[in-house]
């Protein structure tokens, strides 16, 4: 009989572990959910520091720190507090050559210092050997709805499940997003706890992620009419014409590898890992999967590529540009 994996420790079990004082040394952030990760440091901070204090707290960015400098760093008593915080941001674009020298600081970390390398939103690390601590903030274990459900009573709110997964359909799976849209609902909520998919709807300012799908899902109809509609919607709203192109490009990248791995039979797993998504955003890529043939894909990718050119280098209204882009995705087939 096969053994039953673990759940991984995630946002709950950090906070107790802050709160006991039982963190180890080199702590790993996994998952999908950086407003986790960022609320987590917070925490972290607040704790080992107070409410100003933090003389002792270090931030450093994968792409650009030196796994040397961190390393001394670490390694070095805090001077002015009992403390050191020291978190790498984009671990996972740290340069394998910049790794080098902090693994010989996880077999070996200072009891005064906190090393945190945060992950998520990135491939998944290789742990490294030593005291390290493992927290995985990610949506999938219960889904974008339990998250949604937790944070509402996390407010003192009662959310049911229908609204919230309405809420998520309407901006996405991303937790700042949901935990901005339910303070928002709470606040014009007030005394009434209980939260219905009617306030949803009523209530929640679509994100422009949630605009994306629907131009996609316009454009594979070839609704020229939903699709300006949502354009205009998405300009009115301040939306660079670039910045929109740029994520419907990245919309139908997705759909194609999507295709590729779909058509190989990879696992439902190992496709969410190599895409990047959560397992809500899987579900809806495949329903966009059915509408597409390769050959309509490749058709939309160089249109794409030939209005990104036009965008960068023509002298022409940008508005117009992008109008006459969603006119000719929408053409025939």
């Amino acid at each position: 009989m096969k053994k039953k994996t673990a759940a991984k420790p995630g946002y709950e079990e950090f906070s107790r572990d802050v709160a006991s004082g039982k963190l180890q040394p080199i702590i790993i952030f996994t998952g999908d959910q950086a407003y986790l990760a960022e609320k987590a440091v917070a925490e972290l901070r607040k704790s080992l520091f107070g409410e100003g204090g933090d003389t002792g707290f270090t931030l450093a960015y994968g792409e650009s720190a030196s796994g040397k400098e961190i390393a001394d760093n670490a390694s070095t008593y805090p001077m002015f507090s009992g403390k050191k915080l020291i978190v790498l941001r984009n671990a996972e674009k740290l340069p394998a050559r910049e790794m080098t020298p902090l693994e010989g600081y996880f077999a070996s970390p200072s009891p005064a210092t906190c090393l945190v390398l945060d992950y998520t939103g990135g491939k998944k690390p290789k742990l490294p050997r030593g005291d390290i601590g493992q927290y995985d903030f990610s949506t999938e274990k219960g889904g974008a709805a339990g998250v949604v459900v937790e944070a509402a009573r996390a407010l003192g709110f009662e959310i049911s499940r229908p609204a919230a997964g309405a809420l998520v359909t309407l901006v996405g799976e991303d937790m700042r997003d949901i935990q901005n849209q339910l303070e928002k609902i709470a606040l014009y909520k007030g005394e009434d706890k209980k939260i219905t998919p009617a306030d949803v709807d009523a209530l929640t300012v679509r994100t422009k992620y949630a605009d994306i799908y629907q131009l996609v899902n316009a454009i594979s109809r070839k609704d020229r009419k939903t699709a300006y509609k949502v354009l205009l919607d998405l300009e009115a709203a301040g939306e660079e014409p670039l910045s929109i192109l740029g994520l419907v490009t990245w919309r139908f990248r997705l759909l194609w590898r999507a295709k590729e791995l779909s058509e190989k039979r990879t696992p439902r797993d190992e496709m969410i890992r190599q895409l990047g998504i959560s397992p809500g955003q899987l579900y809806y890529l495949g329903e966009d999967l059915k509408k597409f043939k390769y050959a309509e894909l490749l058709r939309i990718m160089e249109t794409l590529s030939e209005y990104d050119k036009k965008l960068k280098l023509s002298y022409a209204p940008k508005s117009f540009v992008l109008t006459k882009m969603v006119i000719d995705l929408c053409g025939a087939r």
